[in-house]
């Protein structure tokens, strides 16, 4: 877990409850979360089911028991495994560490509520509500596949969509910044394979492997989960700031940022900030930026004191989870989570 926990945080232990047993021979491992929410309280977005480890990070808190797992993974007994650590992998074994990082990944939230049965496109709950995972995964011509209008559940249309060969993972930026966070999606379905993994697209010798990629190899060691990994995992919620962070600056001026109310939340179009109480300041910074650290929106409000309220208009940007940053004038930061519907 140690290198998980160089790339995403929580407040919350993330308990992974691991085993040895005999699979099928063509599975190295599972791995999954313990189970999903949906409608929680502080969930991001309605109706949309969230991995357990991620809804306890989002609400600073436990939702389960504190001695049950979030996260379960299995690996096959029956594979020749290499369980150093030092990366230097034999050729004819398998790399515990990668298959561990890999599985703990699909727990964290890779990982969603899309099969297939014999063709049969469909969702893994009666709402046909999607994973977070799932919501963000577009078509070669920007549609969201699990818009129901567009992709019925148990439909061809739907089929088609999981079998194009021709997914990305895109959660915002106006300029899609994760275009390149190409989906693996072959024209013939696998399962426990298909969408649910990255594809590989640089073949080139000496080209960083991702973690999240459909197949291992023996004598193959990935210890980092590569920039589209992580793009996913911030994506889904993973670089989120838990409930609202105060970052307290030097002085005894008080803070303009404590008492600000931002409605409505989630929006549309536009977003107010309304402070009611600036205290003896003067001039606040507002940056909004998506979750890859992007910066959408940046104003400076000289003049709080007398106009305590500003709307924004936030229309241009795609829907998703944004961090609106308020800094006063003596460098005391307040940030909030706000969503674009």
């Amino acid at each position: 877990m140690s290198i998980w926990e160089h790339n995403i945080s929580s407040p919350v232990d993330i308990n992974v409850h691991a085993t040895l047993e005999i699979l099928d021979n063509g599975v190295l491992g599972y791995g999954k979360p313990a189970f999903f929410c949906r409608n929680f309280k502080s969930a991001p977005m309605s109706d949309v089911f969230y991995p357990i480890s991620l809804i306890e990070k989002l609400m600073g808190q436990e939702f389960n028991g504190s001695d049950e797992a979030d996260i379960t993974c299995s690996f096959n007994q029956t594979k020749p495994w290499y369980f150093g650590t030092n990366g230097k992998t034999p050729v004819t074994q398998y790399d515990f560490v990668t298959a561990a990082l890999h599985e703990i990944g699909h727990g964290l939230g890779i990982s969603g509520c899309l099969m297939n049965d014999d063709g049969n496109a469909q969702y893994s709950n009666p709402s046909n509500s999607p994973s977070i995972y799932d919501y963000y995964l577009f078509n070669a011509y920007q549609q969201r596949i699990t818009d129901l209008f567009l992709f019925p559940g148990s439909s061809e249309e739907l089929n088609i969509q999981l079998t194009c060969n021709a997914l990305v993972f895109n959660y915002s930026g106006n300029d899609n910044t994760l275009l390149d966070a190409s989906i693996y999606a072959p024209k013939i379905w696998i399962n426990g394979v298909s969408i649910y993994h990255i594809k590989k697209t640089n073949f080139t010798v000496g080209a960083p492997n991702e973690l999240m990629n459909a197949y291992a190899y023996k004598g193959e060691a990935t210890h980092d989960p590569g920039s589209k990994t992580l793009q996913i995992i911030n994506g889904i919620g993973w670089n989120t700031e838990t409930a609202e962070s105060i970052t307290t600056g030097t002085g005894d001026i008080t803070p303009a940022n404590e008492e600000v109310s931002i409605y409505p939340n989630p929006f549309s179009d536009y977003i107010i900030f309304e402070w009611e109480n600036t205290g003896n300041q003067s001039t606040v910074d507002i940056t909004i930026t998506d979750l890859t650290g992007k910066t959408v929106y940046q104003e400076t409000m000289s003049d709080i004191q007398f106009n305590p309220k500003l709307k924004i208009n936030l229309s241009i940007i795609k829907s998703g989870i944004y961090l609106a940053s308020l800094t006063d004038m003596n460098h005391k930061k307040v940030t909030k989570r706000i969503i674009k519907k």
